[in-house]
C-alpha cells in the first residue's frame, strides 16, 4: 500500500510542478503577463506591479519544490511525507494569498486548491506509513 500512497503523490507532485515551472517561467519572462493572458491590472491591489516576484515564487516554490518533492515520494525517501505536508501546504497558502490580492472564481483556484489538500494528505499517508516501519 506504501508503494501505491507514494508513486501516486509523486505522479501528483510532477503534475503540479511542471505546471508551476511552466507557468512561473513565463510570468517571469513576460512580467506583463501576456504571455500568460493576463493583464497586470490584476495587480491593484496587491504589493506588486508586474508578475516577476509571484512569478519567481510560482516558478522556484510551487514549480522546482514539488519536482524534488516527487523525485523523494518516488525513491519512497524517509522524508517524502515531510514534503508532502511542506508543499501541499505551500500550493494552499499561495491560493489563500492569490484569492486575497486578486479575488477569486477561476476553475483552476479550485483545482489547484483542492490539489494542494490531495497533497497534504498523500503527505500524511506517506508520514503514517514511515512511522508504522
Amino acid at each position: 500500500m506504501k508503494r501505491v500512497v507514494h508513486y501516486a503523490a509523486g505522479v501528483l507532485q510532477i503534475l503540479i510542478g511542471i505546471g508551476a515551472v511552466v507557468s512561473g517561467a513565463l510570468l517571469v519572462v513576460g512580467p506583463d503577463g501576456k504571455y500568460m493572458q493576463m493583464s497586470v491590472d490584476m495587480l491593484a491591489n496587491s504589493p506588486f506591479r508586474s508578475f516577476l516576484i509571484p512569478g519567481i515564487i510560482l516558478f522556484g516554490l510551487i514549480g522546482v519544490g514539488n519536482i524534488i518533492a516527487a523525485v523523494l515520494s518516488f525513491k519512497r525517501h524517509r522524508i517524502a511525507g515531510f514534503a508532502g505536508l511542506f508543499f501541499g501546504f505551500g500550493l494552499i497558502i499561495w491560493l489563500f494569498v492569490q484569492v486575497s490580492l486578486i479575488g477569486g472564481g477561476n476553475w483552476l483556484q479550485y483545482l489547484y486548491f483542492s490539489l494542494g489538500i490531495l497533497e497534504l494528505l498523500f503527505g500524511i499517508a506517506m508520514r503514517e506509513t514511515e512511522r508504522l516501519r
